[in-house]
Order: structure tokens, then C-alpha cells, then sequence
């Protein structure tokens, strides 16, 4: 549960942040819309995993492991509970 927690407020952070480049004012809240009245454009973040040792990631683009140099795999970012 804490690892779902965990990619929510990453996924919520980085929204933000790009919510705010935009608009060109870092101090301004996010979500809204740009100036070309438009909302913003959702980040593309993929979840990637090394099967050598079990390592998570978050990110636009990976290929290899940062822990052990092995290949990573991109795996499905819907969260479901079995």
C-alpha cells in the first residue's frame, strides 16, 4: 500500500510542477488552465521494473537499472488489488 501511496504523490508532484511551467509562474497553484485558456498537458511517466532485482521506477524513459545495470522492464501502470 505504501508503494501505491508512494507513485500517487509522485505522479500528483510532477502535475504540478508542470502545471505551473505553463504557465511560466512557478509560484502559481496548478491545475489550471494555460494562457491559452487550454488545460495542461498531462506529464508522460512510465513504470518501469528490473526483473534482476526487483527495483521500481518512475520516469519518461529507462532502460537500464541504476542499482545493478541490468535491463529494465516497462509494466503496466494500473494499480489493481488481488
Amino acid at each position: 500500500m505504501a508503494l501505491t501511496a508512494r507513485l500517487r504523490s509522485v505522479l500528483s508532484d510532477a502535475r504540478e510542477r508542470a502545471g505551473r511551467e505553463d504557465t511560466g509562474d512557478a509560484d502559481a497553484p496548478a491545475g489550471g488552465p494555460t494562457d491559452a485558456g487550454e488545460p495542461a498537458e498531462e506529464p508522460s511517466a512510465g513504470l518501469f521494473e528490473c526483473p534482476a532485482c526487483g527495483t521500481v521506477y518512475v520516469a519518461e524513459e529507462k532502460s537500464t537499472c541504476s542499482s545493478c545495470d541490468e535491463s529494465v522492464e516497462e509494466v503496466s501502470a494500473t494499480l489493481s488489488r488481488e
